[in-house]
């Protein structure tokens, strides 16, 4: 029969007793123990920190120190295979401290016998691998947990965060200590949102990429896929929940970014058949109008109706001309040119309307960035259409408009932040639309023109709003130097 291999240290300094374990042991046919014996304290905290020991057998009195102190210094030290508590006789509360500090059995030397030894050692070891593999898995799921490039949380009953992976506070600025004081709720960008995700956990179990806005430290908008499931016991009572979330604020961009190219395309196509369709009667009319006012040049009452109907067909014709205009892509003249220029003489345009509704613009630019190739006339119209904006929306007195230029390794930024009321969620979808507009009397091409300009420099446009606090438009402009005209 092939006996299993044990080492075992003996901590005791009384030699017989020593002796009477080690014959024990001897006993035990079942398996073949190597005995090493410590007969003092400082030796074997020694033994402890070489950790190569299967078991330890440690006696409760050893002169000035206790087997007690023995065993704490080997729980502090890692020592993760069993200890075993001997003592001469049976205190219970000596017991009771010996099991909470760790140990894994603790044995009266007085009723000690072959079974019983060999049993204690047997379930402890039995015992000590089980805790060891379920550490191993503990280390695979926690690596899987921590290096994850989603963010995972746990939350309790009540959804606050338990435990939550680098990854998500990464990805929401938050300490895990932060988060601690948090409930998922508390992340949403829109409350009303939480309680259908809420439902569907709570009657389904589980959640399967559930789009949502949550909200960033700084208050800023992250577009996520959330996956979520309950947590349950043996008897399906609530734990709480698991979830892992995925940002999509990248993945958002570029659809919307496909949807705005395929929506100007369509207003494109649109565009020219209507010009087509609509200008050819126009001109007609025109030509009618003009035969017709030759023929009633002294008849006052019918004069009035006719220049009511040449200032509409022009009025047609300028709108045609517009729409037009801003679908088709800018033909650019591209000079290397400095963004920072582009704003000044934009802020020149509009310095008496600055004036007049006594708004306050805080200019904040960075004098090292470097030329790129740009349209500096078409680029000065789109920026002109976005601060204008900007100047409409803030109140005279009150109103703040904030434009920066900044950079970073991939593009150079133009930023234009106002605290004016702002613009609606279901709203910034539409913003970019040909004929999209919430200004009275206005002809909705404004910001249609500045995309296409924005576009064709090969940058792009974002923007975001919150309602009564502001809107922040941005600017990218890629750094290609490619783009800069050959000689």
């Amino acid at each position: 029969m092939h006996q299993e291999k044990v080492n075992v240290l003996l901590v005791d300094d009384d030699e017989d007793d020593y002796i009477i374990t080690r014959d024990l042991l001897t006993d035990i046919k079942t398996t073949d123990f190597s005995i090493t014996w410590v007969d003092n304290y400082d030796e074997a905290v020694q033994k402890l920190k070489q950790d190569i020991f299967d078991v330890y057998l440690i006696d409760y009195r050893l002169g000035e120190k206790s087997g007690l102190d023995l065993l704490k210094t080997g729980i502090e030290q890692g020592v993760r295979n069993p200890i075993i508590m001997l003592t001469g006789k049976g205190f219970a509360e000596i017991d009771h401290q010996a099991m909470e500090m760790g140990a894994a059995d603790y044995l009266v030397k007085d009723g000690l016998n072959t079974m019983i030894i060999e049993r204690s050692i047997r379930y402890a070891l039995n015992n000590s691998r089980i805790v060891d593999k379920l550490f191993a898995q503990e280390q695979k799921y926690r690596a899987l947990f921590e290096q994850s490039v989603n963010a995972i949380y746990i939350t309790d009953q009540e959804d606050l965060f338990i435990n939550t992976n680098s990854a998500m506070e990464k990805l929401f600025g938050y300490t895990l200590p932060e988060l601690q004081q948090l409930s998922l709720s508390d992340l949403f960008a829109y409350p009303d949102e939480y309680p259908n995700l809420y439902q569907s956990l709570t009657t389904d179990g589980k959640v399967i990429d559930f789009e949502v806005r949550l909200k960033h430290k700084n208050q800023n908008i992250v577009i996520c896929n959330l996956s979520a499931a309950r947590l349950v016991d043996s008897e399906q009572n609530l734990l709480g929940y698991q979830g892992i979330i995925t940002d999509i604020s990248e993945k958002q961009k570029v659809q919307q970014e496909l949807i705005r190219l395929e929506k100007m395309m369509m207003t494109a196509n649109i565009a020219r058949s209507i010009a087509h369709e609509v200008r050819n009667p126009l001109t007609n009319i025109n030509l009618s109008l003009e035969q017709f006012s030759t023929e009633i040049e002294d008849r006052d009452d019918l004069t009035v109706y006719v220049d009511i109907i040449y200032r509409n067909t022009q009025r047609i014709n300028e709108l045609i001309t517009a729409m037009l205009n801003s679908s088709k892509p800018s033909q650019l003249s591209l000079q290397p040119g400095s963004l920072n220029e582009v704003v000044e003489k934009t802020l020149s345009i509009t310095a008496d309307r600055v004036k007049l509704q006594e708004v306050h613009v805080e200019l904040k630019l960075n004098h090292h960035l470097e030329a790129i190739p740009l349209d500096q006339d078409k680029l000065v119209m789109a920026l002109l259409n976005i601060v204008n904006n900007a100047i409409e929306a803030v109140k005279p007195k009150t109103g703040h408009i904030a434009i920066e230029t900044k950079e970073d390794d991939q593009a150079e930024y133009i930023v234009v932040t106002d605290n004016g009321r702002g613009i609606a969620a279901a709203d910034l979808d539409k913003l970019f639309d040909a004929f999209h507009t919430g200004k009275r009397g206005g002809m909705g091409l404004g910001l249609t023109s500045t995309q296409n300009i924005v576009n064709s420099h090969q940058a792009k446009i974002s923007v975001d709003s919150k309602l009564r606090r502001g809107t922040c438009f941005t600017i990218a402009f890629p750094k290609q130097k490619e783009f800069f005209p050959t000689s």
